[in-house]
């Protein structure tokens, strides 16, 4: 998968021992679940904004941080971007996973609170992610998978029992309306099918066709063009000029963190045990809800408990596709 990040001139990489292998990839993989818990706590904190222009602001470090790197291998004359069709794939995927994805997400944060809706997101994306890598990839699903989403689909159920009870301790006036939780634990499970589908768009693009940092532009420029305007129509210049400063920095803030946990995670992936990745999202799952009864005050109930637990079950024995090289 080095490949797939460095030019094609580059020298290649030495090759770690197999210790050195194992320590890096637990070292970036930590770095990664720690910067992914960091963005969410972020998120967390400004979900009295506008969700549409919280995410707006999100993209900003990624464009910012992956545009210089891209301009240097265009001025070393090498290929920048993948062909069109690649590009409009990822563009449509893109807006998918922004709208679908980001937006959804961080209205859901809102209303039943990142001890729920990260368990949620995170199993719904291990589960389309199966369903849509047997159907689109032709990717094998053996007894175990199907135990690990027997697992997964049980917890969001039962996050889901108890989503009404989180919410209403969030909300400072009285009791949230039933149909309005059910929207928010659909809007959390949405958010994850849509990140499957971007997952797997990003998949089929890096496989040869495109590497790492156009494929990340790509789809973070998407997100910058589509929800800026999407933004000024619903809230207006006016109110997005006057967002309080503190509520900018921490979106920015969380973009930035987001942009080290990925750049971690796709170092992890080229170099750790497919062990670590699902030890990783399990850990984002529990730093969480840590996060959101410790943070936040989220309340904490047996249905989160064991809908938490569950989730990391689910994805600790979820066996994964081995990366590209191995």
């Amino acid at each position: 998968m080095n490949k797939l990040l460095d030019p094609p001139a580059a020298p290649a990489r030495p090759q770690l021992s197999s210790s050195a292998a194992a320590l890096w990839g637990t070292i970036y993989g930590a770095v990664s679940a720690v910067g992914y818990t960091a963005t969410n706590i972020c998120m967390r904190s400004v979900t009295d904004c506008d969700p549409v222009w919280v995410m707006c602001i999100k993209t900003i470090p990624t464009v910012v941080g992956v545009a210089p790197w891209l301009i240097v291998r265009w001025r070393r004359g090498e290929r920048v971007f993948p062909p069109l069709p690649v590009i409009a794939t990822l563009a449509a995927a893109g807006l998918i996973g922004q709208l679908g994805g980001n937006v959804a997400f961080q209205w859901s944060l809102g209303i039943i609170g990142i001890a729920l809706t990260v368990p949620l997101c995170m199993g719904m994306i291990i589960i389309a992610g199966a369903v849509l890598g047997r159907v689109l990839l032709h990717e094998s699903v053996n007894t175990l998978t199907v135990v690990a989403l027997a697992i997964l689909l049980a917890a969001i159920w039962i996050l889901s029992v108890g989503a009404q009870d989180a919410s209403n301790a969030m909300a400072e006036l009285g009791t949230v309306s039933p149909w309005f939780v059910t929207a928010a634990v659909t809007g959390g499970c949405i958010s994850g099918l849509s990140y499957a589908i971007l997952g797997v768009a990003i998949r089929k693009a890096v496989l040869g066709v495109s590497t790492v940092s156009a494929t990340t532009f790509c789809i973070a420029i998407v997100g910058l063009l589509c929800l800026t305007p999407l933004a000024v129509h619903r809230i207006g210049v006016t109110e997005m000029l006057q967002t309080d400063r503190g509520d900018i920095a921490m979106m920015v803030l969380g973009g930035v963190f987001n942009l080290i946990a990925f750049l971690a995670l796709t170092r992890a992936l080229q170099i750790t045990s497919l062990v670590h990745v699902n030890a990783l999202n399990a850990s984002q799952v529990a730093m969480a809800s840590v996060a959101g009864i410790v943070l936040f005050q989220e309340q904490a109930s047996p249905a989160l408990t064991l809908g938490v637990c569950l989730t990391v079950v689910g994805l600790l024995i979820m066996p994964r596709h081995k990366r590209v090289g191995e």
